[in-house]
């Protein structure tokens, strides 16, 4: 077996020493990291990229974990559980490279040698979302015509998601805000990751931040709701209340603060579960605002594009990997290009 690296996380020390005992069992492995944390395991695989994180069931029992799950995904890290007490959680489905479906793989404290490392053998072959689809193709866009702002709202799954629609964005892309529902300790690292891989500046929204073509600003796990308003400019503001659609910040408080800017506005809603910002991208498309759903075929969670859709909030509904270049032709281009693009995509669903 080559080398693997690998990176350690359970929140009990005991657990952590036995775990290691198991890992060395395994030729090739090397053990570069040991934590006891959600936030520490992220911020030390975004630094080591390490091939295997081996996470204790303890932290997959945490809600913050689907947020991790989706940033191990975006950094191509391969991760395997290991079950610390007795009662065990379900197994998930996984896709592995062969193109075949399988159980996830799973290791014990009682199995043997061979059997731990015949399943790090089988993590090391799951394929993963973002780092294994087909690149988008690209296509030309009027870059010097962006004249409107972009506003995206998502949720689980919404890592891999953004980074597939981002990947599109030209350095010079329209000025972008995005809500991302996520626990308040990956939000940092979020836009870290997201900065790392996609041409434009990707910021932490701030209150008071003007933003400008080129720039892409995240709200995801702040003590307040991102709002946008402006003119001539579009300036970002923070502000602090009671959840909306049931979360903080909301999708649904971001597409409304555009309202009065809704004609020179396009609104995206991706995958996530339940509906915030399904009844704020209704009210933008009332208002005049061009508006995109995430397919289900490509949604983790067809919770909130489903909802948005099912209102009739979407007006052109695509699978992620085509949303980010029709949503740059709409904003280069302006609505004359609508026509074009229900005549071109055989994937596009009009509403």
């Amino acid at each position: 077996m080559r080398k693997i690296t690998v990176v350690i996380a359970s929140t009990s020390p005991v657990n952590r020493v036995r775990i290691s005992k198991l890992i060395s069992t395994v030729p090739g492995a090397e053990i570069i990291a040991m934590t006891g944390d959600l936030s520490e395991t992220f911020t030390i695989s975004e630094a080591r990229e390490p091939d295997l994180v081996v996470i204790s069931s303890e932290f997959q029992k945490l809600d913050e974990f689907k947020a991790m799950k989706s940033l191990f995904y975006a950094l191509d890290s391969r991760w395997i559980r290991v079950e610390t007490d007795e009662k065990k959680l379900p197994l998930a489905i996984v896709h592995m490279k062969s193109g075949q479906q399988a159980p996830e793989p799973v290791i014990d404290f009682q199995m043997s040698t061979q059997v731990v490392q015949n399943q790090i053998h089988r993590a090391m072959l799951i394929l993963r979302t973002y780092g294994n689809q087909p690149a988008p193709t690209p296509r030309k866009v009027e870059q010097t015509a962006f004249d409107r702002l972009v506003v995206i709202g998502s949720s689980t799954g919404g890592v891999d998601a953004l980074l597939t629609l981002l990947s599109e964005f030209p350095l010079d892309c329209p000025p972008t805000a995005i809500v991302q529902h996520t626990g308040r300790n990956f939000s940092e690292s979020l836009i870290r990751l997201l900065d790392r891989r996609c041409k434009p500046q990707v910021v932490g929204a701030q209150d008071g931040l003007i933003l400008r073509p080129g720039m892409v600003c995240v709200a995801g796990g702040i003590e307040g709701h991102m709002l946008i308003n402006g003119t001539q400019s579009y300036r970002c503001q923070i502000r602090p209340g009671p959840p909306v659609s049931g979360h903080v910040p909301s999708v649904d408080a971001l597409f409304r603060s555009v309202l009065p800017l809704a004609p020179k506005v396009v609104g995206v809603i991706l995958t996530g579960m339940g509906q915030d910002g399904a009844a704020g991208l209704l009210e933008l498309r009332r208002a005049s605002c061009i508006t995109f759903g995430q397919d289900e075929g490509s949604s983790v969670v067809y919770g909130m594009p489903k909802t948005a859709w099912e209102m009739g909030a979407v007006q052109y509904r695509l699978p992620i990997q085509k949303i980010g270049a029709e949503v740059l032709r709409v904003c280069a281009q302006g609505s004359a290009s609508l026509s074009q693009m229900a005549g071109d995509e055989k994937s596009l669903t009009v509403r």
